[in-house]
């Protein structure tokens, strides 16, 4: 666990101080993969009982067991997920690419993957570090989209200063580490939230919110895109909430439960926020449903890149000549 707790805290510390972490980040789900692979087993678990039935797998170690696992998402062997990374980071850095459903495929299990390979070793090794893979998650991502658009700004706060009197923050309560831009912001008016990619030159970008799952903390996105409509007008920022999956085991039946709130979102969508895409790498059968598509985009993850792109482009205005 040395190897892991170095890499996580120089990570953190990368992404803190506003420096390029990927590469150490990568490191990471590297290790984490090869730990699982070697020093613990994999094997089926049960099912979601849904339509088709999903069967789901974890890690075990000397009886204790990970969070539930697609095998089918997870990407166990080490060439194949090496392969896959270098091929789909290959796309992201390809702003005019075509992708094909395959590729799609790909960049899905490519951060599935990863962020599964770290919470199961958190999961295994240091259970009581619950909140230790939520922080990864965001971390982790931050350094694969600002490698795939090196040219946006990133930060985790929208200022408010100039269209509120007051001084209050509204921000998320969880502080990634110490070091972090939070105290750069203490007593500004500003929505907070884990990856605000911006246009330079311009207000307006898109918001991305990442959870592992969202379980009761599902308002934050619609409360602050609520927020941001009244101060810059709809449209300017667009939410995408980002996620793992919403998944738990359900040890007496040995079976795993999938834990939506579909009517939550469809009242939040209607009458508080439009939120521009709910996005999960383990999509959850019950949010793929009419009822639900109809009202809110709900795809994997592995569509989340070239949805921000065009979103972006969109945005982007088109500069001016004297």
């Amino acid at each position: 666990m040395k190897t892991l707790k170095n890499l996580y805290m120089k990570a953190s510390k990368e992404y803190n101080g506003q420096k390029p972490h990927y590469e150490t980040c990568l490191q990471l789900v590297l290790h984490c993969h090869q730990k699982l692979s070697t020093e613990s087993v994999f094997r089926e678990y049960g099912s979601f009982s849904g339509h088709p039935p999903v069967p789901y797998s974890v890690f075990e170690l000397n009886g204790a067991v990970s969070r539930p696992v697609r095998s089918d998402l997870y990407i166990a062997a080490d060439q194949e997920f090496g392969a896959a990374h270098a091929q789909t980071l290959d796309i992201l850095s390809t702003p005019e690419h075509v992708w094909t459903p395959q590729e799609y495929d790909n960049a899905n299990k490519i951060v599935y993957t990863s962020i599964m390979a770290f919470a199961s070793c958190i999961d295994l090794w240091q259970r009581s570090s619950r909140k230790t893979p939520g922080t990864f998650f965001e971390v982790f991502m931050a350094g694969l989209l600002q490698k795939t658009f090196p040219n946006f700004i990133f930060s985790k706060h929208i200022s408010l200063a100039d269209i509120l009197d007051d001084a209050e923050v509204v921000q998320e309560p969880d502080v990634v580490n110490e070091g972090t831009d939070s105290a750069e912001h203490e007593g500004k008016a500003s929505v907070s939230t884990d990856v605000v990619m911006g246009i330079p030159g311009q207000h307006g970008g898109v918001v991305i919110p990442l959870k592992i799952t969202t379980r009761e903390r599902i308002v934050q996105p619609f409360a602050h895109q609520r927020i941001l409509d009244a101060a810059f007008g709809e449209g300017h920022y667009q939410s995408l909430i980002v996620c793992i999956s919403e998944t738990q085991l359900a040890e007496k039946t040995k079976s795993v439960n999938q834990v939506c709130v579909p009517g939550t979102i469809k009242l939040f969508q209607k009458h508080l926020a439009h939120i521009s895409g709910l996005y999960y790498c383990d999509l959850p059968q019950r949010y793929i449903a009419e009822d639900m598509t109809r009202i809110i985009n709900v795809r994997s993850v592995g569509h989340l890149f070239e949805d921000i792109r065009a979103i972006m482009k969109a945005l982007t205005k088109p500069a001016t000549t004297d």
